[in-house]
């Protein structure tokens, strides 16, 4: 991994008190997500997460121009991970407007982008002149939470049963492998967690008294994604909304350099949304034992904000460094 520019990492030893997170905001936005895998085209018209997600997705294509920020601190973070000839897949890359196709072919031989919107893989890749290359793969029709042809069945005012939720969770901790050509260099969630959680608030709602249960098996079972998809010595990155304008209005007034702080305060007032505190997921990465053994580094950037348009959100990556190979 190359060494990052000054300033862009926050020191990895800093710590914050853990809180479990309030479930404030299960934000219904923007553009990705991939549900179900395996099901025929009737079946996925039918379900009406993917309905909803794609509907989001559908919203968002025209903000390439509002999201140049972002895409800027997200894209130079990839290629700064990039090894000669390496290989990036992105995971939940929707229309790509959270990404610089042209930028991070210079820096990578392949880029793989997954989600489950196929059409908005296409138009993405075609949006920014990359639809004659063989070297960005798409791999559409992906769900990403791996339950969500379960979830789809589900509704807070009919929630589904213990025993189907209890099927969950098994699906959900054995994670049938994902049909891409792994392990990769370089592997990225940007901005995915909190939707996949999103499907969770959709089929049993925040109240839901396995509510939460379910959000933490489903970032439980990301992570191990994430760090299942790289290659020993490779970088696995996971970018982190985490907190939004419409509960803390006043964000679009915090001056950059006092981000960090900003994002300590609403964390420790657990302005968050749930299961996405980005200090406590660094931490289980160093700590929880099915990942700290494959782990070898592990930095967090400092905060940035994304103007989504309709409200802003402070995002943080977390960086990881997978273990190299036993020589």
């Amino acid at each position: 991994m190359k060494d990052f520019r000054p300033g862009l990492l926050i020191a990895p030893h800093r710590q914050l008190r853990a809180g479990a997170g309030s479930p404030d905001e299960c934000p219904l936005r923007r553009r990705r997500h991939r549900l179900p895998a395996g099901e025929g085209d009737e079946d996925q018209k039918m379900n009406r997460i993917a309905q909803q997600q794609k509907l989001q997705n559908d919203q968002s294509r025209g903000r390439w121009e509002l999201y140049a920020p972002h895409r800027g601190r997200v894209t130079r973070l990839l290629i700064d991970a990039a090894p000669p000839h390496g290989r990036l897949c992105v995971l939940g890359a929707g229309n790509s407007n959270d990404l610089d196709l042209p930028a991070l072919l210079r820096a990578y031989a392949e880029v793989h982008l997954v989600d489950w919107d196929a059409t908005a893989l296409q138009s993405g890749l075609e949006s920014q002149g990359c639809g004659d290359t063989g070297r960005v793969r798409l791999y559409g029709n992906v769900d990403l939470t791996f339950i969500a042809d379960r979830l789809g069945l589900g509704a807070p005012e009919r929630p589904l049963s213990d025993a189907e939720l209890d099927i969950c969770a098994t699906t959900m901790a054995t994670r049938p492998p994902l049909d891409v050509p792994s392990p990769f260099d370089t592997v990225a969630s940007v901005c995915l967690l909190t939707q996949l959680m999103q499907c969770v608030g959709l089929s049993l709602g925040e109240r839901h008294p396995r509510f939460v249960e379910m959000i933490m098996r489903l970032r439980a079972q990301h992570l191990a994604l994430l760090l299942g998809l790289v290659r020993p010595g490779g970088t696995a990155m996971l970018v982190l909304d985490f907190v939004s304008s419409k509960t803390c209005p006043e964000l679009h007034q915090v001056p950059e350099a006092s981000l960090f702080d900003k994002a300590v305060e609403l964390i420790s007032r657990r302005n968050f949304f749930t299961g996405v505190n980005p200090f406590i997921i660094r931490q289980l990465f160093v700590s929880d034992p099915t990942l700290a053994p494959l782990v070898d580094s592990v930095q967090m950037t400092v905060p940035w904000l994304w103007d989504f348009g309709p409200r802003l959100y402070l995002v943080s990556a977390i960086v990881i460094r997978r273990r190299p190979a036993a020589p």
